[in-house]
C-alpha cells in the first residue's frame, strides 16, 4: 500500500493512509475522542507518497508542517489547519464566519488543559470529518471558513 497522509491519535498511535481510504477513516476516530485520554486527531500530508517500507521511524515521529488537527470531545471539537506554504508554519483555527467580540468563553477539553474559543470555532466528529476527507483528497480546507491564527 501506498501512504500519503500520516494520523496520529493523541499524539501517541500513529497510522498510515493511502489514496484508497474514505471518511469513515476520520469519523471512527472523531467519535471515539472524550477530551481527556482521546483527545485529538491528526492528519500530516507526507512529504512525497511512498510504501510503507519506506516509512521510517524518524519520518513516522517527525512533526508534520502541513496538518489538520481536531482537538476536544466527539461533540466538542476544534479544528487547528497548519500550513507552511510560504516556507513558516503557521497555525490557525477554523470558525464559521462572524464577528468575534470579547474574549474566547468556551471550554474545549484538551487532554489536561482546556482551550478557551469562540462558540463558531465548535464543531462535531460528523463535521470535522468532512473537513478531513476534504483536506485528504485536495490538500486544503473547504471554503468558507474564517481562519483564526493561534498565537503561541
Amino acid at each position: 500500500m501506498t501512504s500519503t497522509h500520516r494520523l496520529t491519535y493523541s499524539n501517541r498511535l500513529r497510522v498510515f493512509i493511502g489514496p484508497d481510504d474514505s471518511v469513515i477513516s476520520f469519523l471512527r476516530p472523531l467519535r471515539r475522542l472524550d477530551g481527556f485520554d482521546s483527545y485529538s486527531v491528526n492528519l500530516t500530508r507526507l512529504p512525497h507518497p511512498m510504501p510503507a517500507s519506506e516509512i521510517t521511524a524518524t519520518l513516522s515521529a517527525t512533526p508534520g508542517r502541513n496538518y489538520v488537527e481536531c482537538i476536544g470531545s466527539a461533540d466538542v471539537l476544534v479544528i487547528e489547519l497548519c500550513t507552511g506554504a510560504d516556507g513558516t508554519p503557521r497555525r490557525y483555527l477554523l470558525g464559521l464566519p462572524g464577528d468575534r467580540v470579547g474574549h474566547p468563553g468556551v471550554d474545549v477539553p484538551n487532554g489536561t488543559e482546556p482551550m478557551r474559543v469562540y462558540p463558531d470555532e465548535i464543531f462535531d466528529a460528523e463535521y470535522a470529518a468532512e473537513v478531513f476527507a476534504t483536506y485528504f483528497h485536495t490538500g486544503d480546507i473547504p471554503a468558507g471558513f474564517q481562519l483564526r491564527a493561534v498565537l503561541d
